[in-house]
Formats: structure tokens, sequence, C-alpha cells
């Protein structure tokens, strides 16, 4: 009697196991479509933290500064480190007049903004000048 229910039982897992595999048209199809799709183009990396600062600011703020690139952008942080990010950048540059040099690609000119405008830095090593989406513009020295 127990041998009748163990090879039953095994026959019965033998023929589930087989019921697994998918040979429907349609699944091969959809296969075959995600195959063919174009894959997503690759985002461009963001520029390497180059320098991290922390300064302490006129109203007694601390802002952490991580200067990305040549300085090109940076992630201002304020109070702790673990504060959310305000990403700042440089402003595209107008291209020059006929005849003229193009500017230094090392030196952004002007202050770098933030995307809404609110949020501004120019300068960099031991004093920056900011200006945050809610205090007026201030200077700030390193620690």
């Amino acid at each position: 009697m127990k041998k009748k229910i163990l090879l039953i039982a095994s026959l019965s897992m033998l023929a589930l196991a087989a019921c697994n595999k998918s040979e429907t048209p349609a699944a091969e199809g959809d296969a075959a479509k995600t195959a063919e799709a174009p894959a997503a183009p690759v985002a461009e990396m963001p520029p390497p933290i180059t320098a991290q600062e922390t300064y302490r600011c006129a109203d007694n703020t601390i802002v952490h500064v991580d200067f990305l690139g040549k300085n090109e952008a940076a992630d201002i942080r304020v109070g702790d480190k673990t504060a959310a990010a305000v990403r700042v950048k440089a402003e595209a540059p107008a291209a020059p007049a006929e005849g003229e040099a193009a500017p230094a690609a090392d030196a952004p000119a002007g202050p770098l903004k933030s995307e809404d405008g609110k949020t501004m830095l120019s300068g960099s090593g031991k004093q920056i000048n900011l200006k945050l989406a809610d205090k007026g513009a201030q200077a700030c020295k390193s620690n």
C-alpha cells in the first residue's frame, strides 16, 4: 500500500513539473518584442565631488557644500550633513561673438544658481557668498 502511494505521489509531481513550461505562441511573441525593443539611453554621469567644505555663515547657520566637477555645480546642505541637498549649477555660457575668445572652462562665469533661482553660491575655498531661498545674501567662512 505504501509503495503505491509513493509511486502515485512521485508520478503526480513529475506531471506537475512538466506543466510548468510555457509553450504558448503569445508568450514567445512577447519575448521577441522585448528582445527587439531598443535599450533606454544611458543617462550622463553626474560630475565627481572635487571638494567638501563646512561653512559658518554670518547668521550662525552651518552649511555643508560639496563642490562638483570644475566648480560647475555644488550641493548645499543647511544644518545637518544628512539634510536634503539643493543643487546649484553654473548657467550655460553664452556663445562668444565672432572673433572673441571662448571663456575659460575651469571657472564658471557668475554665481551658481538653483533651478528656481532662489539659491545662489559664489566663490570657493575658505570663503563663499551664499544666498539661500529663505534668507538674504551673506558671507560664509570655512570652519
